[in-house]
This record gives C-alpha cells, structure tokens and sequence, in this order.
C-alpha cells in the first residue's frame, strides 16, 4: 500500500481577501442642481458585501456625492471621481435613506473602495474621513402602543392596545466644517492621517499622546469617534494637544501625499520637541502639535482655493 506524504516542497498559496462584489453599473446621467450636480441612476445597483449583506440602490435614485463632505473634496477627491465612484453611490443612498446604522453604512464605503481596487491605505484614509466628518446617526429600537378602537353593534366602541416594534433614526451633531478654525484643523488632522497610513501601508492609523493607534477597522472606528466628539464639542480648542500629531492644513491631493521622511513615523514626543526631521519633501506641510494659542492663527494658513471636477454627461 502507497501512502503519500503531503508536506515538504509544497508552496502555500494565500487567497485574496474578499470585501465583496458589485453589480454591473451604475449607470445613469448627470444632471444640473441649484448645490451640485446629481447622479441619476438609470438602473438598479447594488453591492453584496463581504458578510453576505447586498446594499440595493433602485434606478431613479438620485445622489449628490454628499455623504463625503465636501470640504474634503479636494483632498480625498469628488465622490464621483476615481475607483471610489461605486462605493460612493451607494454610501450616499444609504447615508440618505438611513435605514442601516452609520457605522455599518460607512464601513461598506470602506468595503466597497477596496472591492473596486482602492489601495488599503488609501481605502482607510477615506473611511476614517468620513466616520469622522460625515453623517452621524444611529437606529433606536422602542415598543409602543398603538389603540386601535372599533364600533360595537350595541353602538358603543371598544379599544384595545396593540404593542408594536419600531425602529427610528436618531440624527448624531456632525463636525462644523462650515467654521474655518474646525475646518483648518480637521483639513491638517486628515493630512496626518493619511500620511501615517501611506507611509505605514495601512499599519498605523494616528500618533497621539498616549503612543501609536494601529489602522485596523476598529482602531479606525474609535479613532474616529474620539475625533469627531472633540471636534463637536469644541474640546480641541481647549486641548488640541489631545488631537496630537497634525500637518499644515495645506489641501494635499490623497493621490499626493508622500511618506514621512526616512520612511518612518515620528512619535509624538519628537514633534513635541521638534526634533523630527521635517524633510524637504514636507515643505508647507510640517507635523506640529498645536496649542491653544495656536488654534487662530492655524486657521490662517487654511487654503481655501476652489476645485473643479469634469464630470462625463453619461456613466453606462
């Protein structure tokens, strides 16, 4: 009898990850509006993520790009711009209608990037982008009584109570990124963000005063709760030091930022004591943790010059 040994000289191969699959599409066209242009789709979309859950889109929808704020447009690009153009259609229907959570809807964004090829640095550069400074809400389950009453053949009426389970949207305070001190800050923290994520290939998310945050899904989400409460709450104002490393709020194409010099992340103490290497590289784009008293004159070197997109008429 034979026997086969299965074990030395045999190469293991590792499978892709899968984050999912879209359906053919979108397609649609462009049309005017007072804001922005809107997408109209022409046909059904969807996505089937990695869980198994699909994000249906029906054709007639129309979405405006706004779930990604357009502040960071930019930065991060239009919404209908680029290999995020999928996720984005169907991020925005689901930040719209809100009928699933916002952490699930703005992770399938994330998901939805990296089915369509988005580079994982970059894919959770644009997730904590907009866990951060997009929509915020959440879906509270509640039991209430419904009366229901009907006319008795005596004449009379009888009542009963019916419980009944229903679900509602509760809208979350958002970033002001109308207020120009909020959207330098935030401009420079996202600018940091990136970085540290592209020089790092995704491994590392942000340097704070405690030490490094790591860039899996949910160090991005905490990190990005934490950030956006300080930002609603003003409390970076008071402590921007809690921020910790940021860049100069300069609007740095995504497509653009370089790595940290010498390839590698300063901490935060070094930049404290500015002793990091800044780099010729990072002209206009130096790490600085900030103070109190640097907050009104950090607005200041904002950029706030205008970006254009084409848009194609038609998208088939």
């Amino acid at each position: 009898m034979a026997t086969a040994f299965l074990g030395c000289g045999v190469v293991e191969t590792q499978a892709a990850e899968f984050f999912g699959a879209f359906s053919s599409g979108p397609a649609g066209q462009f049309v005017d509006a007072d804001q922005r242009p809107l997408f109209e789709l022409s046909r059904d979309f969807s996505f089937d993520d990695p869980n198994g859950l699909k994000w249906h889109v029906p054709a007639g929808t129309k979405v405006d790009g706004a779930s990604i704020p357009q502040a960071l447009w930019s930065i991060i690009g239009g919404p209908f711009e680029g290999a995020y153009l999928k996720a984005s259609v169907i991020h925005d229907y689901y930040c719209e209608n809100q009928s699933r959570t916002a952490h699930d809807t703005h992770r399938n964004f994330y998901y939805g990037m990296r089915a369509n090829g988005v580079p994982g640095w970059k894919a959770k550069a644009m997730y904590w982008a907009v866990a951060t400074y997009g929509p915020h809400w959440t879906l509270e389950t509640k039991i209430v009584n419904e009366l229901r009453c009907q006319t008795a053949p005596s004449g009379g009426s009888s009542c009963s109570s019916n419980p009944q389970i229903v679900t509602a949207t509760v809208e979350k305070p958002v970033v002001d990124l109308e207020d120009p001190q909020t959207l330098a800050v935030a401009i420079g923290k996202f600018n940091a963000i990136a970085r540290n994520l592209k020089t790092s290939d995704g491994e590392t998310l942000d340097v704070l005063p405690t030490g490094t945050v790591d860039g899996s899904l949910e160090s991005i989400e905490t990190n990005a709760t934490n950030a956006r409460e300080m930002f609603v709450t003003s409390a970076y104002r008071l402590d921007p030091n809690s921020l910790g490393v940021i860049l100069e709020p300069k609007r740095i194409e995504l497509d653009a930022i370089g790595t940290w010099p010498n390839d590698k992340i300063p901490s935060f103490t070094d930049v404290l004591a500015h002793t990091f290497p800044q780099g010729d590289d990072l002209t206009g784009s130096r790490a600085i943790v900030l103070r109190p008293v640097d907050v009104e004159s950090f607005q200041k070197r904002l950029d706030l010059s205008p970006t254009e997109f084409n848009l194609p008429t038609r998208l088939d």
